[in-house]
C-alpha cells in the first residue's frame, strides 16, 4: 500500500513566524487518513499532540504546553511538608486544597500590591499507599508560576504557609531556563516516579499549542528515512527546512512494522525573555508595603 509522510507542526506560541518553540512530528500515514477532512485531520493532530513514544502519554503535551506560556525569567518553585504539617498518606485532597489556598495567598499578595496575577501549571506527587501496604513518596508540589513585574521569588516562598502565616516546609523558587531541554528535563522530573499517584492542574486562559493542518506531500519515504539517520543531527539541514529556528535535536523511533516516526524540536532564540525586575530585593518590597 502507498503511504504519504505527513509533517505536523504544533507551535508553541501565536503563529510560526513569532513562537518561540515548535516541535514537527514527520510520520507515514494511509491514503484514507490522507483524504479524511479538515476536521478531522485537526482531531488527530491534536491528539497526536498529547502522545510520546512511551507510557507517559502526557509528558509532550505539558512541555508544548509550558513552552507555549512560559519563558525566561518565570519562576520553577517546589514546596515540600514539614512532619508537623505532611498530611496522612493517601490524603490527596488535604494536599490538594494545600496548593489551592498557596495559590489564592498568591493572588491575594498580587491584589494587595497592584501586580498582575500570574499564570501557572502545577503538579502535585502524593503519598501512596501501595496495594502490598508499603508507603511511596511524600506529598509535595511542583510548578511553575508566571513571572509578573513586582512579584519575586522571596513571596513566593514567604507564602507557602499556614493561615496564620507560619512556614508549612521547605520551598525554593528558581528561575526558568529555557535552553537545551531544560524545560522538558523539569516536566520529566515532575512526572519522574511512576509509582506514586500525581495530578496535573494549570490556571485559566493559558495558551494552547497551536497544530495547523498538516502537509502530506512536503516529505517522501526516502527522503524521511534519509532526514532521519544521515541528516539526524545536522543543524543546518533542519534550520533551512524551518527557516527562524535553531535546532535543538531530533528523536527518530522505528516501529516493529517498519514505519518511521521522528520528532524534531526546535527554539527561537530571539523570543527568550525575561520578565520584570526579577531580583528586586527583599528589602525593596518590604519597604513598598
Amino acid at each position: 500500500m502507498s503511504l504519504y509522510y505527513r509533517e505536523q507542526k504544533h507551535i508553541c506560541g501565536k503563529d510560526y513566524a513569532t513562537a518561540g518553540y515548535m516541535e514537527v512530528d514527520l510520520y507515514p500515514v494511509t491514503p484514507k487518513q490522507h483524504k479524511a477532512s479538515r476536521r478531522a485531520k485537526k482531531k488527530e493532530a491534536c491528539t497526536l499532540a498529547q502522545q510520546t513514544y512511551n507510557d507517559n502519554r502526557s509528558k509532550r503535551y505539558h512541555v508544548q504546553l509550558v513552552n507555549a506560556n512560559f519563558g525566561k525569567g518565570d519562576f520553577s518553585w517546589t514546596g515540600t511538608y514539614d512532619d508537623d504539617h505532611l498530611p496522612a498518606p493517601g490524603d490527596t485532597k488535604r494536599a490538594d486544597m494545600d496548593w489551592t489556598n498557596y495559590i489564592k495567598r498568591v493572588y491575594r499578595w498580587c491584589d494587595k500590591n497592584g501586580v498582575e496575577r500570574p499564570k501557572w501549571v502545577a503538579a502535585t506527587e502524593y503519598t501512596t499507599v501501595m496495594a502490598d501496604g508499603t508507603i511511596c513518596g511524600r506529598h509535595h508540589h511542583h510548578a511553575i508560576i508566571q513571572h509578573t513585574e513586582g512579584l519575586t521569588r522571596d513571596v513566593l516562598e514567604e507564602l507557602w504557609s499556614d493561615k496564620n502565616g507560619n512556614s508549612i516546609g521547605l520551598t525554593r523558587g528558581e528561575h526558568l531556563t529555557v535552553d537545551h531541554g531544560s524545560v522538558e528535563g523539569l516536566v520529566k522530573y515532575i512526572n519522574k516516579n511512576k509509582r506514586c499517584a500525581r495530578s496535573w492542574r494549570q490556571s485559566r486562559g493559558l495558551e494552547k499549542p497551536k497544530t495547523p493542518p498538516p502537509n502530506d506531500t512536503k516529505w517522501s519515504r526516502k527522503k524521511l528515512e534519509e532526514a532521519s539517520t544521515v541528516y539526524i543531527d545536522d543543524a543546518a539541514f533542519w534550520e533551512q527546512k524551518y527557516p527562524g529556528y535553531t535546532l535543538n535535536r531530533v528523536e527518530t523511533k522505528v516501529s516493529n512494522a517498519g514505519q518511521r516516526h521522528t520528532v524534531v524540536i526546535l527554539r527561537r532564540a530571539e523570543c527568550w525573555h525575561g520578565r520584570g525586575n526579577i531580583y528586586r530585593p527583599r528589602r525593596e518590597r518590604n519597604a513598598a508595603k
